[in-house]
């Protein structure tokens, strides 16, 4: 099952820690998880975690925007770009990784490569931790590494892509149905702008996994499942993602159940879909 590991446990980062280390250590993980933002004054959070047995490897995921954390929304929407690198970034998901990126997660990977050499290296994450998980593939001094995201926006410039796809040529990325988040920053026709990097994953509405879908069929399929989730009136106000994202942001509680396009967006929902297509295939 392409993911495996990385996909399935990015849903337990938004859960309480002790539930999250209690969860990983069922699953087999060895007992030094490593929280990552464990300092209040830090907005990003994640766990390192790896197996020693019977064949090493480790994971490196990243949560996504806390609703609770108006700190991961700001991250969010600095999409101001930032030349770094040699290649050009969103500011804010870069900024979320520096805090915990020299002190924190830097020396758990160098660890990790020294104790157990050539064992791989899972990069993942949902949504703002999906952006967190690409940067730090690039910045990865190893080797042996893969990174898979759900639900990812656009992170950095067709520079920053080549450089990830450098560092590992296995890089996937699910899309729920045309899932909005993975529509921003907007795709700009020009050099030096935001680009997605790596194989798409689309998961249609009916739950089935598609490796190269066109894009005729991914926009059939989004209207199709926007009328049957929603009706007709939803659709003129999706034609703005930026707004449409912040509009819903802004109010008091979403509308249960959400729009189609931002239900998609759930990391559960990620989960169980990638869960039941592989599970049956």
């Amino acid at each position: 099952m392409p993911g495996g590991w990385p996909t399935l446990l990015c849903s337990h980062i938004y859960k309480d820690w002790s539930t999250s280390k209690k969860n990983l250590l069922q699953a087999g993980f060895d007992d030094d998880i490593a929280q990552l933002g464990q300092d209040s004054a830090k907005s990003t959070k994640g766990f390192f975690a790896y197996r020693s047995k019977p064949q090493p490897f480790a994971i490196l995921a990243f949560r996504g925007t806390d609703k609770d954390d108006p700190r991961n929304a700001r991250s969010d929407e600095d999409t101001l770009p930032l030349s770094r690198d040699g290649y050009t970034l969103h500011s804010g998901f870069c900024s979320a990784l520096d805090q915990v990126w020299q002190e924190e997660v830097e020396p758990l990977l160098a660890g990790f490569v020294q104790t157990h050499p050539g064992a791989p290296i899972y990069f993942t994450g949902h949504s703002l931790g999906a952006a967190l998980a690409t940067i730090a593939v690039a910045r990865f001094a190893g080797s042996n590494c893969a990174l898979y995201t759900i639900g990812s926006p656009r992170v950095g410039d067709d520079r920053f892509v080549r450089a990830v796809l450098l560092k590992t040529g296995r890089v996937f990325r699910f899309v729920n149905c045309h899932d909005v988040v993975t529509q921003v920053p907007p795709e700009i026709p020009f050099a030096h702008y935001f680009r997605h990097a790596g194989q798409e994953l689309y998961i249609d509405r009916l739950g089935a996994i598609h490796e190269h879908p066109s894009e005729l069929h991914k926009a059939a399929d989004v209207v199709q499942g926007i009328l049957d989730h929603d009706g007709a009136a939803i659709l003129h106000e999706i034609c703005d993602a930026g707004e449409f994202l912040s509009r819903y942001r802004d109010a008091p509680r979403l509308v249960d159940p959400p729009p189609f396009i931002i239900g998609n967006h759930t990391p559960a929902r990620y989960s169980i879909r990638i869960w039941n297509y592989y599970s049956r295939t």
